[in-house]
This record gives C-alpha cells, structure tokens and sequence, in this order.
C-alpha cells in the first residue's frame, strides 16, 4: 500500500510592511507502508516561504504553523485515509525535529516553529522548514491508497 500527504500552502494576513508567500513543498510522500513491519515509515518535506519588505523593520519572524489534517481529530491524532475501503485509516504524525518527538501544530508559541529573517528595504530573503513525518510501525489495515490534506500557514 501507498500512503501519502499533500500539504495544502496558505498565507496569513502580512504586516503592511512584509508579506511571505509559501513557494515550495506541496506534498510528503511516504512511500510503501508494510503493515507487518516493526519499523516505523519516516519521511520528511522542506517548505519555503519568500518573505518581502517595503519598509518597516529589517528583522521579521516568519512563523510556520502545521493544521490537524482533513481525517485528523487533533495535531496529536494525524490519520490518512484509505481512498478505497471507507472507515479504514492509517495513523501518522507530524514533528518538527529528527528524533520525531515535537509535534507539529498550529498554536503559536506551543507546536509552531519560528525562523528570523533579515530583509533589505524592497528585497527578500527566504525561508526554509523542514516537516518530519512518520507512520507508526505495525497498524492493521487494508491495502490501499491513504492520504491526507494538512494546512500549512505562515505569518510574518
């Protein structure tokens, strides 16, 4: 079976001054999951924003906010699901570190991620988060296709 996440890009609200645009990182494919291996199924994606100025402050944070997932039911509760057997999901989660132990999330200053950023008057600068994934090793489900649709929002 395949399982893989589209990460659906938004933009928040900028400041007058600033606005960040989402340019990259549209999907996490996690490949083959083996229901029977005791081997969890990482991967990862890296999605980049391009901040740009027209006056106000040179230095801005760019904050990176990750949502629960269409089949979801928290941020701690991420699941795909199976686009032929209905009821039938495939749990997973969302972190922003390589040891996979920090959910990502969308409460600002909780399970979010912030980058500081330096942008000339009518310049940009870019930046650049990596979103850890893994699927938990050894779920029983149906063979099949999963997936699912996360919101990811960045706020200068």
């Amino acid at each position: 079976m395949t399982a893989g996440l589209t990460l659906l890009l938004a933009a928040a609200a900028a400041h007058a001054d600033t606005t960040c645009r989402l340019t990259a990182g549209a999907s996490l494919a996690f490949g083959v999951y083996d229901p029977v291996s005791a081997v969890a199924n990482d991967s990862l994606a890296r999605v980049s924003a391009v901040c740009s100025r027209n006056g106000g402050p040179r230095d801005v944070t760019i904050t990176l906010q990750v949502g629960q997932g269409t089949n979801g039911t928290g941020v701690n509760a991420r699941r795909m699901a199976n686009g032929s057997v209905g009821g039938e999901y495939l749990n997973y989660g969302l972190f922003r570190d390589t040891g996979r132990s920090a959910v990502w999330g969308f409460s600002a200053g909780i399970d979010t991620m912030s980058q500081s950023l330096s942008i000339d008057n009518n310049g940009s600068a870019t930046a650049t988060f990596t979103i850890y994934g893994r699927i938990p090793a050894l779920q029983d489900v149906a063979i099949g296709s999963y997936s699912d649709a996360v919101t990811i929002t960045v706020t200068p």
